[in-house]
């Protein structure tokens, strides 16, 4: 099948990737020029392991191509895949009305942007409208294909996805898009199908839904604190509950990444305006926000507001491990609050320096350090904010001599406390109690 590819975010790439991996013949047009030539070159604007090996295999053989040209893809499509920014709304809008003219044959448009609900429906609108005015026949079918891929874990994803969400208003298309999407589903029935706005709903509603899980936890885990009761115990107590399960009841320093938050943001702003007296969202996104918050306060506390002068050595800035992303990362609000009150920050993490660094420019109170060690050097206290795995089973005795005053707070509860007190450190986690129990 012939199918072109509007985009060049992780959803766009994969989604030609994995398409031209079966055989279709792909298109991609990439969202802006600059980022045609860094594609060119395979630089790609997230991380997402193995897929540019991926990609350059599918352009050797020449089933996938990127192009700056509209037309070619409005002629070469038999399926058109809309897989654009969350904020390219008006873009989208132009281009599906540019897409309904110039077509010369029936279109079938897979709209897997994270747009506002209703917009796939609006699209087609606007496509038929487009159409009627020059005197051509509908033959529009827009369907929604919301995006459930995570950086990091994206390829598999996609090819082995848990379910296929697919949102259609009427039969035409359909069969095409099952078809498109048929080698991804051969394990067991993963479709589940239904209007385009319930599928739109869906996507918002499941991120909602998860974001309440982890902000529920994160509260629970702050009252463990003032109960002297480790909140790790609770949460395999809470996870062993069928009902609930362990996923995403993990205490911490609150969650970032663009998608996401922004995903929750838009669904908090929706049900604002139109349920009343409705507050759960809210909630959950200002718990999360004074969470962000939660290690500088544990410092201040423990420091008694004494942080002039001091040096924090962070570890980890990117939002989750994997990436060098750092949209709504906690590691951001919680610097520019330590720096507010005069303390320098000496940070390590693999990937997101450069982001860091690009976002706040070269500063005197920020060392971005080679190793997580050479961050300790001088520190009077050790952060951990993104739970990269070189982080879990540190050199503790080397961490000591670097570190006199071996107070680490740990922002994602990766140790153990009992053992750190162990060895001689004032460890403070999320919601991890103080009380040590004895034989």
């Amino acid at each position: 099948m012939r199918v072109s590819v509007y985009g060049s975010g992780l959803t766009a790439l994969v989604t030609a990737w994995a398409l031209a991996d079966v055989g279709n013949e792909v298109r991609v047009l990439p969202s802006s020029e600059s980022l045609r030539v860094d594609l060119d070159r395979l630089e790609l604007p997230f991380d997402e392991p193995g897929l540019p090996e991926r990609l350059q295999k599918q352009l050797t053989n020449g089933r996938l191509a990127f192009t700056d040209s509209e037309s070619q893809l409005f002629a070469h499509g038999e399926v058109h895949c809309l897989a654009l920014e969350a904020d390219a709304l008006e873009y989208a809008t132009g281009l599906v009305i540019r897409l309904a003219v110039a077509a010369q044959t029936p279109i079938t448009l897979i709209n897997q942007s994270t747009f506002p609900v209703g917009s796939t429906q609006r699209l087609q609108q606007l496509m038929e409208q487009a159409r009627t005015e020059q005197g051509l026949a509908a033959g529009v079918a827009c369907l929604s294909l919301p995006s459930f891929l995570q950086e990091g874990a994206a390829i598999q994803g996609f090819t082995r996805p848990t379910r296929i969400l697919l949102g259609a208003d009427r039969d035409a298309g359909l069969n095409r898009a099952r078809e498109l999407l048929r080698p991804f589903n051969r394990n067991h029935e993963q479709w589940l199908l239904m209007s385009t706005r319930e599928a739109e709903f869906s996507k918002y509603a499941i991120n909602g839904m998860l974001a309440t899980k982890l902000s529920f936890m994160n509260e629970m885990a702050n009252l463990a604190d003032q109960l002297q009761v480790d909140i790790e115990q609770v949460r395999k107590g809470v996870g062993s509950d069928t009902r609930i399960g362990y996923d995403y009841i993990y205490p911490g320093c609150g969650f970032g990444g663009l998608s996401f938050s922004e995903d929750v943001m838009q669904l908090a702003a929706t049900v604002e305006s139109c349920v009343e007296d409705s507050s759960l969202l809210s909630a959950v996104l200002e718990t999360n926000r004074q969470q962000k918050e939660l290690l500088f306060r544990k410092l201040w506390q423990r420091w008694q507001a004494q942080m002039q002068g001091k040096t924090v050595a962070l570890w980890g800035a990117a939002f989750k491990p994997g990436t060098d992303r750092i949209d709504n990362a906690p590691s951001l609000e919680l610097m520019q609050a330590l720096w507010a009150q005069g303390v320098k920050v000496r940070l390590y993490d693999p990937k997101a320096m450069p982001r860091v660094v690009e976002r706040f420019g070269a500063r005197s109170d920020l060392s971005c350090c080679d190793d997580p060690y050479q961050a300790l050097e001088g520190a009077d206290a050790l952060l951990i904010v993104t739970e990269w795995k070189e982080f879990w089973s540190p050199d503790f005795s080397r961490i000591a001599t670097l570190m006199p005053s071996k107070l680490i707070l740990d922002g994602r509860n990766i140790y153990d406390p009992s053992y750190m007190r162990s060895l001689g450190f004032s460890y403070i986690g999320i919601g991890r109690s103080s009380q040590v129990l004895t034989d």
